[in-house]
């Protein structure tokens, strides 16, 4: 086992520092939001959430740092890679949607999505998870935080 956890080292360490520039790159994004004069406005939980992110991806650095500097994997998983990436443009491809078909359409499709994608067998269970998860977080955003959530607008 220790073989094992040793070799993941590298890629824990290339996550941290992917993980703080999206964190580093959302804050930038939400304190450009609008303000408000109560409250704390549409960029707070966004900001919150990304410096929490950031954190863990320091975090995720130090732990590793203090093994001693890990060597990268002489194995790339091209699959993976490729499977990372497509995932990665769907996600944007998903934020950029968002304004046109709202969330409430384009979430659980995204979320479905993400389950077939990464190999989860069961369809019904993706399904069904999807539309909890969506209704689940909208119900929390938007009517216990009143979050104002994208919605569909293309006609």
């Amino acid at each position: 086992m220790g073989a094992a956890v040793k070799n993941t080292r590298f890629v824990d360490m290339v996550t941290g520092v992917v993980l703080m520039l999206i964190a580093a790159y959302w804050f930038y994004t939400a304190n450009k939001m609008v303000k408000v004069d109560l409250g704390i406005g549409p960029g707070g939980y966004p900001m919150f959430v990304s410096s929490i992110l950031f954190l863990l991806g320091f975090l995720q650095i130090i732990k590793n740092v203090i093994k001693g500097l890990p060597k990268p994997l002489g194995n790339i998983n091209r699959n993976a890679i490729f499977r990372t990436v497509v995932f990665v443009a769907v996600t944007i491809v998903y934020v950029w949607l968002m304004r046109y078909l709202g969330y409430l359409l384009l979430t659980p499709l995204y979320l479905f999505f993400a389950c077939c994608w990464f190999c989860y067998r069961k369809k019904i269970t993706a399904a069904i998870a999807s539309i909890s998860v969506t209704a689940v977080v909208y119900v929390i955003f938007r009517i216990i935080f009143l979050v104002p959530l994208p919605r569909f607008r293309l006609f």
